[in-house]
């Protein structure tokens, strides 16, 4: 049977294989174990040959496009306004590599999203600049989306946060 790993998928995709995993099980995929020589002959998680291609078409259809992968964690981390006209304290706050590109992707489900503020940011600091910046008046809708009463403030808080934190 011909399979793709996991870690040649996410490679492909620019994702890391847990972002992958988690999103290709969301989908409905079914995960298989093979012994391969990039895993020393270890168990590692792939599709088969025609899942991962479906998983591609759903990526694409879902509005991501091909990206590369993030090499040295080095992005920004990014807040923004998803329906400004209906809810404009609904954020969606996230890391990436392409701001812009980003926001696209977005708009693909909330079509007048607006970019409220970035900052440059490394990966790894996503979890805890997400807490320091929803700790007051803000409350968790669902994934990295938060309905917050004084979005001024949390950029501000933002502003503080990234400004003790070392350079790029």
């Amino acid at each position: 049977m011909d399979y793709v790993s996991l870690k040649e998928l996410a490679q492909e995709l620019g994702l890391d294989r847990s972002n992958l995993r988690k999103y290709a099980l969301k989908k409905g995929f079914d995960l298989i174990k093979v012994r391969t020589p990039d895993s020393r002959g270890q168990p590692t998680l792939a599709l088969t040959a025609a899942d991962a291609e479906s998983l591609r078409e759903v990526r694409e259809s879902d509005g991501f496009g091909h990206q590369l992968p993030i090499e040295n964690g080095d992005g920004f981390f990014y807040v923004v306004r998803l329906v400004p006209e209906f809810a404009p304290s609904r954020l969606k706050l996230g890391f990436a590599s392409d701001v812009n590109a980003r926001l696209q992707a977005h708009r693909t489900a909330a079509p007048t999203a607006q970019l409220v503020k970035a900052w440059p940011c490394r990966k790894s600091w996503e979890v805890a600049a997400i807490a320091s910046l929803t700790r007051q008046d803000c409350q968790l809708v669902a994934n990295e989306v938060f309905d917050c009463n004084d979005v001024n403030e949390l950029v501000t808080r933002g502003d503080g946060f990234f400004a003790i934190m070392p350079s790029r």
